[in-house]
């Protein structure tokens, strides 16, 4: 039996097979996929090479298949049926792979890309996985980008797109909304301070007339939050780490593409940078970063529609 939790009708579901942030999520026939990541096992940070698959209706996970190496921070994107993912790193190496999970749950090579990313943002548009920002190297932040291609998914053929509207980009939101890629918050490289900053901009690129259009910015920086389509006109923005004194947040906003504004909504459970996947009336929420150098199993779900009450 499900516990809930009173002030956002939050239920407690069956926890992940192991604590895990960095990981890859998405929706594949009627079940949640999850694969790869990172968590922490005596201050030794473990990059994770296990695929994953929930069944909603029993509520139970059970391992699919293993990785050829770790993986994590990647980016991806659903198209068809399918969950893409492009790239990311093992830890020591950046992949140059790009991934397809369909319903046999086994992750297949599609393509092999010319150079590889890790913390970029990710979301698929029509036929192509659209891939935003990141770092060639997990140990090298300061050599982040603002770099924005696109991959076309039937060809692997890869398209440089006009540069993301800030210096850089890692750790940010990102999501697909009819034939626009929305971008929030994230982080730059400050190499003044030596060190990366948190960004409250927010910026759209249409696929039909390739222009970026800048958003109204955020409530407040922040880097690691999720984005989540809600339907035709609302994207879920949640969670993330704001600042050294404040640290992770369970705060969420609702951003309304008609009127291009934030909606404070119900909040997570906990506070953390977490995985968000709808699916049918349902949003879940999958374990995440929680604390530094700490990853939580924690898995919950709640009705979408309870983000839309005012």
């Amino acid at each position: 039996m499900t516990a809930t939790t009173p002030a956002a009708q939050w239920e407690s579901l069956a926890p992940l097979p192991e604590p895990n942030g960095g990981s890859i999520s998405g929706v594949v026939g009627d079940q949640i996929v999850l694969l790869g990541g990172t968590n922490w096992k005596d201050d030794v940070k473990q990059w994770l090479t296990r695929i994953h698959a929930y069944d909603p209706k029993a509520n139970a996970w059970r391992e699919v298949g293993t990785l050829a190496a770790p993986l994590a921070y990647a980016a991806a994107g659903e198209h068809a049926g399918a969950l893409w993912l492009a790239s990311g790193s093992s830890g020591t190496n950046t992949h140059t792979a790009v991934w397809i999970i369909d319903r046999s749950l086994a992750a297949k090579s599609a393509f092999t890309l010319g150079s590889g990313f890790v913390l970029a943002g990710g979301a698929a548009v029509g036929s192509s996985l659209y891939i935003l920002g990141g770092t060639d190297d997990m140990n090298h932040i300061e050599r982040a980008t603002n770099t924005f291609l696109a991959i076309d998914l039937r060809n692997g053929h890869t398209t440089k797109l006009p540069d993301y509207p800030e210096p850089s980009f890692i750790t940010g939101a990102t999501a697909a909304c009819g034939s626009r890629f929305f971008a929030f918050g994230g982080a730059r490289w400050d190499a003044a301070a030596d060190t990366v900053a948190n960004l409250s901009s927010a910026h759209a690129f249409n696929t039909v007339t390739r222009r970026w259009e800048k958003l109204a910015p955020l409530p407040y920086a922040v880097r690691g939050l999720t984005a989540l389509t809600l339907d035709e006109r609302r994207i879920l923005l949640a969670g993330g780490y704001k600042n050294d004194a404040e640290e992770f947040t369970a705060e969420a906003f609702i951003y309304d593409l008609n009127t291009g504004r934030y909606t404070a909504t119900a909040p997570l459970p906990y506070k953390a940078m977490v995985s968000l996947v709808k699916l049918g009336d349902w949003v879940y929420c999958l374990g995440g970063e929680d604390r530094k150098k700490h990853r939580t199993d924690a898995m919950f779900r709640i009705r979408a529609k309870e983000f839309l009450k005012k």
